[in-house]
């Protein structure tokens, strides 16, 4: 999507999202919520006539089966312990059984016990990403002394059945307001398809469900994460109904691109976080460049956060490969470092994955696994691991680039065309950095050396990215 088209839509969903006719379940449309630039997340509103057509049908299906699944999900969620009466309630994910074996929460950290330790009680939901059996759910966390409860992905029959005709019933006025707006015709069929999407569904069935909790537990804090989606405005939404004097945080754990939108641009008051509480200074002061009426910033730190460390051997050629969650990055990335590989067999590259894929899944999509070079390894250690191996990093959005200059690596940032819409995470910082856009370019890149001064100047930037976490800035705001 090209820059102008790109802020076109930013525009008119904000438009839309800010006029006094706008509703809740309007704010609910995640189609409106323009995260930012990535190819991914744009995906959605550059769809062919034949996604179009489907859409609505494929929509349809997966509401039927949410209506299925509620009959045997007979409660709202899943807990382990009983309602005990919280302070602070953080919203966080799960997204892999290994959580389940640890007490630290995935995105908060140790936060939640070093809140326990200054005698403010915790509780945390958890939405639920994954497929886990019930009962290892129900028997996780079995000594730690924080409540957690895991969200269902569907309501009750009669719940589902209300929450299905309350959505479809406001499709009307929806429809009203676009054209009143005089909103584009290619831009109104997409808003009013996604307004019976599952992800605008799953924004309401998470707000519903937090509000219940709140309303059990008496908490007087939410902090969610916060990233822009529909869900966490409806979550601030509905947290404010339930309990009008409760203050609501959201902390921005995920890197803030240049192109980011929905984070960044302000709603009315009611869907605003009081505080954002950021993952560094860098994301700090991004955000103090922007005009956010309803909200403050303070800088919160990461569990990220790990103290600079230089390379022992900087004479290895190996290339860590970085990519997204996502399918498509993976194969841009290592079809790029593939095709290097076989021309130059004396520089290794090592092809790391997210978390929750597999290298066995991904050959399903394309043959660039058959008759890898000898100088391709798919890592099987950890990112540090990994790290170590190497003296660069090939990259695009993934953070894993903060962790690698961090340790001394030279980042390079693989731009697919000269007009596409940057996803670097670390886009501020330019010394130490190269971008390139095709096979003779990264070879120029990994090339070339940087002294000790730029490595601490990327690692100096690193440090800023990620600060350790203060457990005191929460605490301060909750003494207000």
């Amino acid at each position: 999507m090209k820059i102008g088209k790109y802020q076109e839509l930013c525009k008119v969903c904000d438009h839309i999202l800010m006029h006094d006719a706008s509703t809740l379940q309007i704010t609910a449309n995640n189609y409106l919520h323009v995260l930012n630039a990535h190819p991914e997340h744009l995906e959605k509103y550059e769809l062919s006539k034949v996604d179009k057509i489907w859409l609505p049908v494929r929509f349809k299906l997966i509401s039927i089966v949410r209506g299925l699944q509620s009959v045997f999900d007979k409660r709202h969620y899943y807990v382990k312990q009983a309602h005990t009466k919280s302070d602070i309630l953080f919203v966080s994910h799960l997204t892999n059984e290994q959580q389940l074996l640890n007490d630290n929460d995935a995105y908060f950290g140790d936060l939640p016990n070093q809140l326990m330790g200054n005698n403010v009680s915790v509780s945390i939901a958890l939405i639920n990403h994954v497929k886990i059996n019930k009962r290892k759910v129900l028997s996780g966390w079995r000594d730690s002394g924080i409540h957690r409860v895991v969200l269902s992905s569907s309501l009750g029959v009669l719940a589902e059945i209300k929450l299905y005709f309350s959505q479809n019933k406001s499709k009307k006025q929806f429809k009203i307001l676009l054209k009143d707006l005089r909103i584009e015709k290619e831009l109104a069929e997409g808003a009013l398809h996604h307004h019976l999407s599952p992800d605008t569904f799953n924004a309401l069935r998470i707000a519903k469900q937090v509000r219940d909790i709140i309303r059990k537990t008496g908490a007087k804090y939410i902090i969610t994460t916060y990233e822009g989606y529909a869900w966490e405005r409806i979550v601030y939404y509905c947290a404010r109904k339930v309990s009008p004097d409760i203050k609501c945080f959201g902390y921005q754990h995920a890197a803030v691109f240049e192109y980011q939108h929905a984070i960044k641009r302000p709603l009315s008051a009611k869907y605003s976080p009081d505080v954002i509480f950021t993952s560094g200074l860098i994301a700090k002061d991004i955000f103090g460049k922007v005009q956010l009426k309803n909200s403050k910033t303070v800088c919160l730190g990461s569990p990220k956060y790990s103290a600079p460390n230089l390379m022992i051997d900087k004479n290895q050629r190996c290339c860590l490969v970085v990519p997204e969650i996502f399918v498509k990055e993976c194969l841009s990335l290592f079809g790029l470092s593939r095709d290097y590989a076989k021309q130059s067999p004396d520089q290794k590259f090592i092809w790391r994955l997210h978390p929750v894929l597999k290298f066995e899944e991904l050959r399903g999509y394309s043959a660039i696994f058959e008759d890898l070079p000898d100088n391709i390894v798919l890592s099987e250690g950890s990112l540090e691991e990994d790290i170590q191996k190497c003296d660069s990093v090939l990259y695009r959005g993934s953070t894993a680039v903060v962790n690698a200059i961090n340790k001394g690596l030279k980042p390079i940032y693989y731009q697919q065309s000269s007009d596409e819409l940057g996803i670097d995470p670390i886009y501020t910082h330019k010394k130490g950095k190269s971008i390139v856009h095709n096979r003779e370019d990264l070879g120029l890149a990994l090339d070339q050396d940087i002294n000790a001064k730029t490595i601490q100047s990327l690692q100096d930037f690193a440090q800023d990215f990620y600060t350790s976490i203060d457990v005191k800035a929460l605490l301060k705001e909750i003494a207000r």
